[in-house]
């Protein structure tokens, strides 16, 4: 579970922190896997156009047009070690091993995906270390293969991120996917009055755009969030 990490993401990101308004608007792909929709999902940010943006949490529930405040931090700002209580070198690695697969996820050239939904997994497996270990969960069941692939994936990012890594430092802009640098890493973690329950903790990867083809797909797919729960079991509500 990534409770004790996702905490100190509150109280460390509070003290160099900018806190803005998030907004669930779309599904993103609409992509299912073992009953619940995967990354990407279409996010407002202070009201804008919705961005994608990618789930780190896969143990809460959040609904379509539900709003919440989060702070918002880098992995830069993690490692800087400027807030209180200081991360430990293992968070880091975990935030950045997240954002490499982000990354990965966004350069896929098609987001509805079985691919995006095994690099979902891989990243809800990062901070709830339980999640691969069966292919079962609360929502449904994946498949043997989609389970080995999402542990593939996450054992590939791990390795990218300890090569990347000089006295504990992170550069994420020394990992390539797909030819392309990680120019950098945004964290939004829930706040306000009721913390981090309020919603997921979403990342965004500084990235070159979804191709084409990635683009049609979550717009053409976006109208199958309309009045669904994220990661609630598809029977219960499309029955």
């Amino acid at each position: 579970m990534k409770g004790a990490i996702v905490l100190l993401a509150c109280f460390a990101a509070g003290a160099f922190a900018a806190t803005d308004t998030l907004q669930l608007q779309t599904a993103g792909a609409g992509y299912v896997m073992g009953g619940v929709y995967t990354s990407p999902y279409g996010i407002s940010i202070n009201g804008g156009a919705p961005t994608l943006l990618i789930c780190d949490d896969f143990t809460t529930d959040i609904s379509l047009g539900q709003t919440w405040f989060a702070t918002v931090t880098s992995l830069a700002d993690l490692q800087a070690g400027t807030g209180t209580p200081k991360f430990t070198p293992v968070d880091i690695q975990n935030y950045a091993t997240a954002g490499v697969l982000a990354a990965e996820l966004m350069s896929l050239p098609n987001l509805y995906s079985e691919a995006a939904g095994e690099i979902s997994y891989a990243i809800w497996g990062i901070f709830d270390t339980t999640l691969l270990n069966s292919m079962s969960n609360p929502y449904g069941t994946i498949t043997q293969k989609e389970l080995d692939a999402a542990k593939q994936y996450l054992m590939n990012a791990e390795n990218m991120v300890a090569g990347a890594t000089t006295a504990g430092v992170v550069d994420l802009s020394k990992i390539s996917i797909n030819g392309q640098s990680i120019n950098g890493l945004t964290i939004y973690t829930p706040s306000g009055p009721n913390g981090l329950n309020s919603s997921q903790e979403f990342l965004q990867v500084s990235m070159p755009e979804p191709s084409y083809p990635a683009v049609l797909a979550v717009d053409l797919l976006a109208v199958v969030g309309l009045m669904v729960v994220l990661r609630r079991r598809i029977t219960g509500i499309f029955s």
